[in-house]
């Protein structure tokens, strides 16, 4: 789709069991509608668990788009890959996001950040469902969509400012999305999607990670980076605090 290229540009099997004067927007965007459209469809709507593993495939670009899917627990990365095998993150999905409806085909791939747990929809029953009443397609549609928006709208606010300040708004924008309470949250993502999805070098997203953390602004659990809390200090030692999971 036409979404997800733009993202990308921006920053120059399905059935299973098992400091800156710039002002940036909020990214990842909270998901606020007046109802969920798949609870007010009609009963015929069936859905089924999909687990994946931590690097699996969810879907890959150009398949069929036969279903769409529930985060219930993990982290997904929304994704392109160039002929030469490089690849954009265009997105990441959290608990309770939406992704993967179309009518066609699919216009990105879709891997699994973390182990995952989701719940998989057929977008033909849910048409049907439906019964020709435009909103709960629209809500749906919206926010599967939302992602490459939220990303696009991101990238263009941040794409000029040094890597410092990049990776500060970026893990801001994270906090806010993930961060409920006192606990630091574990961020869902490895220093090397983070280094993809900003267009930086690995070494120097670990060098601005190293200073974050020295300044108290994130904190680490062994080889994972934690969110903390606005107004968190440091000097609490967060590291050695419980850490609320990604569900």
């Amino acid at each position: 789709m036409v979404a997800s290229t733009a993202a990308a540009r921006a920053l120059a099997a399905d059935r299973s069991d098992g400091p800156s004067s710039v002002a940036i927007p909020l990214w990842p965007e909270s998901r606020s509608f007046s109802a969920d459209p798949l609870g007010a469809s009609a009963r015929d709507v069936v859905g089924w668990r999909v687990r994946r593993c931590r690097g699996q495939t969810v879907y890959q670009e150009g398949e069929a788009a036969t279903t769409f899917y529930r985060v219930e627990a993990g982290c997904v990365r929304l994704l392109l890959y160039s002929s030469d095998g490089r690849r954009q993150i265009v997105g990441f999905c959290f608990p309770g996001d939406l992704f993967g409806f179309a009518l066609d085909v699919r216009d990105c791939t879709a891997e699994a950040s973390t182990d995952l747990e989701l719940m998989a929809y057929s977008s033909a029953a849910f048409v049907r469902s439906t019964k020709g009443q435009p909103d709960p397609l629209m809500q749906v549609a919206q926010r599967c969509l939302g992602h490459y928006r939220a990303f696009a709208q991101h990238v263009l606010c941040i794409r000029s400012l040094p890597a410092a300040e990049r990776i500060a708004a970026c893990l801001d924008a994270f906090s806010q999305r993930l961060v409920a309470g006192a606990a630091p949250c574990p961020l869902p993502l490895s220093q090397i999607e983070l280094s993809d999805f900003l267009g930086l070098s690995p070494e120097t997203t670990s060098r601005e990670v190293r200073k974050l953390c020295e300044a108290g602004r994130l904190a680490r659990a062994g080889r994972k980076l934690l969110l903390l809390p606005a107004g968190r200090s440091g000097a609490s030692n967060p590291a050695s605090a419980e850490a609320r999971p990604i569900s």
